[in-house]
């Protein structure tokens, strides 16, 4: 009697995660997302000008030109969309500082440099930095941040593969924003995705994504004769959530 009835509350909970990963699977409407991951920022292009003799130079204007390298940094969305069944579409918010943590200097005046401790002096002090020191032409620093937010169209297509399991892949444009040094700017930003939906109850599911977004670069003016060019910024997150659809 007692295997009995053991086997008839296993089947009866067998059937209900089916019954509502089931329903999941089928389950259309509008959808909220929350989620939190790591964002890593790849090398960036950055060219920093400023009048003559600021680096060094003689001429009417100096330049740096180099790689940014960034630590990974926190990453935070929030997601309003729309499931259609096998496709949805929504649009996604996310945020993210990275800290700089190096300067690598490939050219100075637009020639190719090995840093003098002078250099790296004049550099440092452009930066405001501290502590700031270089070994080759590598320069450490503790330095800014560049803060960056995104507003993303999205499509995915959903791949139910039962069990209440269903990965997807996609991909959006948008606007990136990004702030450094108190100036900001937008730019045109597009991403490319894949991840997954793990159904835990009846329009909840929990989410594991990954993310590779590209951002156009732009120049940011200090003053009428000083600023930086930054290049494309290139970054990868994964991250987990919880997505409710209604």
């Amino acid at each position: 009697m007692r295997n009995m009835m053991l086997v008839a509350a296993l089947a009866a909970t067998t059937f209900g995660t089916a019954a509502i990963a089931a329903e999941d699977t089928d389950k259309k409407g509008f959808y909220i997302a929350g989620g939190v991951g790591i964002a890593t920022l790849q090398a960036t292009d950055i060219g920093y000008y400023d009048a003559g003799g600021v680096f060094g130079g003689t001429g009417p204007q100096d330049r740096v030109d180099g790689k940014l390298r960034f630590k990974s940094a926190t990453e935070f969305g929030g997601t309003l969309g729309y499931d259609f069944g096998s496709i949805r579409f929504d649009v996604q918010i996310n945020y993210a500082r990275n800290t700089a943590k190096s300067l690598e200097v490939l050219a100075l005046n637009g020639g190719p440099v090995t840093l003098t401790p002078g250099d790296i002096s004049d550099i440092c002090d452009y930066l405001e930095a501290t502590p700031c020191s270089g070994t080759g032409n590598t320069i450490a620093f503790d330095g800014g941040k560049i803060r960056r937010a995104t507003g993303l169209a999205n499509l995915w297509f959903d791949f139910p593969i039962g069990s209440g399991i269903t990965p997807y892949v996609g991909g959006g444009a948008g606007v990136a924003g990004f702030e450094v040094d108190g100036e900001g700017k937008a730019s045109f930003a597009w991403q490319l995705g894949a991840g997954a939906a793990i159904n835990v109850a009846s329009g909840v599911a929990i989410t594991v994504d990954y993310r590779f977004r590209n951002a156009s670069g732009a120049r940011i003016e200090y003053d009428a004769v000083s600023g930086f060019d930054i290049g494309r910024q290139k970054s990868q997150s994964f991250g987990a959530g919880l997505r409710f659809t209604f």
